[in-house]
């Protein structure tokens, strides 16, 4: 009979509990589209003009406008193209100039405006994870359950970043808001 050492033993139950733990997640991205469930999603190109989103359901909530980008330029590359110029760690050096800029507008089923913003500053929050970026456009508040459309009028042109596959998409913001 072979005998095994137990202390093998314990090290290999700890990497099958690891692997089981650590495999149903796969990377980051995989996560994201997992679990994260945007109450609208659309690919969006922003180059000159303005697009509309199909209505969607909201709850009395705070929301967030996001532009999703794939990572398919150099990170920093992207990121000075939508105006992330700073991080923790230094400064990307940016030297073209910023191609993402957009006016946006949430209205209500009745067509009434409730929220309207600008992004045209540098520095607006960016998340930078395994494959994608996320840069944040804008927030609005939703004071009652409803349907809601959002217009977003791209002022500059941003063209070039459609190599990146842009999606915009509109998320509820909160910790367990996304775990539905």
């Amino acid at each position: 009979m072979l005998k095994i050492p137990k202390r093998k033993v314990i090290l290999m139950v700890f990497m099958v509990v690891a692997m089981l733990i650590l495999v149903p997640f796969g990377d980051s991205q995989e996560v994201y589209r997992t679990y994260r469930n945007p109450e609208t999603g659309m690919p969006v190109s922003p180059a000159i003009g303005s697009v509309e989103t199909s209505p969607f359901h909201v709850k009395k909530a705070t929301y967030a406008i996001i532009i999703h980008f794939a990572k398919r330029l150099p990170t920093q590359e992207i990121a000075c193209m939508i105006g992330e110029t700073a991080r923790p760690t230094g400064i990307w050096g940016c030297n073209g100039e910023q191609l993402l800029q957009a006016d946006w507008t949430v209205r209500d089923q009745n067509k009434l405006v409730v929220a309207q913003g600008t992004f045209h500053q540098r520095g607006m929050q960016c998340v930078f994870l395994k494959g994608f970026i996320l840069k944040y456009i804008g927030y609005f508040k939703a004071d009652r359950v409803g349907t809601y459309t959002l217009d977003v009028k791209f002022t500059k042109d941003g063209s070039p970043l459609n190599v990146c596959d842009p999606q915009l998409i509109v998320m509820r913001v909160g910790g367990h808001d996304y775990m539905d």
